[in-house]
C-alpha cells in the first residue's frame, strides 16, 4: 500500500452564543465568521478505570472529562474579541472590565482532510479564556503574530452533545450549504433543537 500526502485545509471558522441550554432545549444566536483561520486542535480528555474480577478485566468504564478547543487565526479584531470574552465594545473601543465572563457559545468550522471531501464540525458549548497580548519593537525582519485563542468546551445539559462531525462524500449527508446558517442542525433539521 502506498502512503502519499494528504492536502490539508481549515476555513469558514464562525461561533455563535449561547443563549439558552435547558432540558428542554438549547438556542443560540445566529453564527458569525471569525476570518482568516489558520488552525484549529480539539482534544478532548477522557479516563478509563478497569473493573478486576475472577483474575481479569471484567468491565471498562470511561468517563468524558474537558474538552480543549485551540484557534489561532490570522486576525482577531476587537468587537470579536469582545463578543467571544465578554468585553465591552463600543465606538471602536474594546474595554475589559474584572467582572467579565465569557459566554458560552458554539465554535463551527470545516476542513479538507483529504482530496475531494469537507468535514464539518461544531463544538456546542464552551468558553474561551483571556487572549494574551505580546507587543514587541520593529526590528528589519517582519514577524508573523496570530491571536491563539484557548477554551474548554462541556456537553450541553439539553443532550448531553458536545460535537457534531460530517463529511461531505458521506451520501446520507445533506446539510452542508446550511451548516453556517445556524449551529447544525438547527438550520439543515427546519427549526430549534
Amino acid at each position: 500500500m502506498t502512503v502519499t500526502a494528504q492536502r490539508q485545509s481549515l476555513r469558514n471558522i464562525h461561533y455563535a452564543l449561547l443563549t439558552s441550554d435547558t432540558a428542554a432545549g438549547a438556542v443560540y444566536a445566529l453564527p458569525k465568521p471569525l476570518v482568516g483561520a489558520v488552525s484549529a486542535k480539539v482534544s478532548p480528555a477522557s479516563s478509563q478505570e478497569k473493573l478486576w474480577a475472577d483474575d481479569g478485566v471484567f468491565d471498562i468504564a470511561s468517563a468524558l472529562g474537558d474538552i480543549t478547543l485551540e484557534i489561532e487565526l490570522a486576525a482577531l479584531p476587537l468587537s470579536a474579541q469582545a463578543a467571544l470574552l465578554g468585553h465591552s465594545y463600543q465606538a471602536g473601543v474594546m474595554t475589559q472590565n474584572a467582572g467579565d465572563e465569557p459566554p458560552f457559545l458554539a465554535i463551527g468550522f470545516m476542513s479538507q482532510p483529504q482530496q475531494g471531501q469537507f468535514r464539518f464540525v461544531w463544538l456546542y458549548k464552551g468558553k474561551f479564556a483571556l487572549v494574551e497580548d505580546e507587543y514587541n519593537t520593529a526590528t528589519d525582519a517582519p514577524a508573523w503574530r496570530q491571536p491563539k485563542l484557548s477554551g474548554t468546551f462541556i456537553k450541553r445539559e439539553y443532550d448531553g452533545n458536545w460535537q457534531i462531525i460530517a463529511d461531505s462524500t458521506d451520501p446520507g449527508f445533506t446539510g452542508a450549504a446550511d451548516w453556517f446558517k445556524g449551529v447544525y442542525p438547527d438550520v439543515a433539521a427546519g427549526g430549534g433543537e
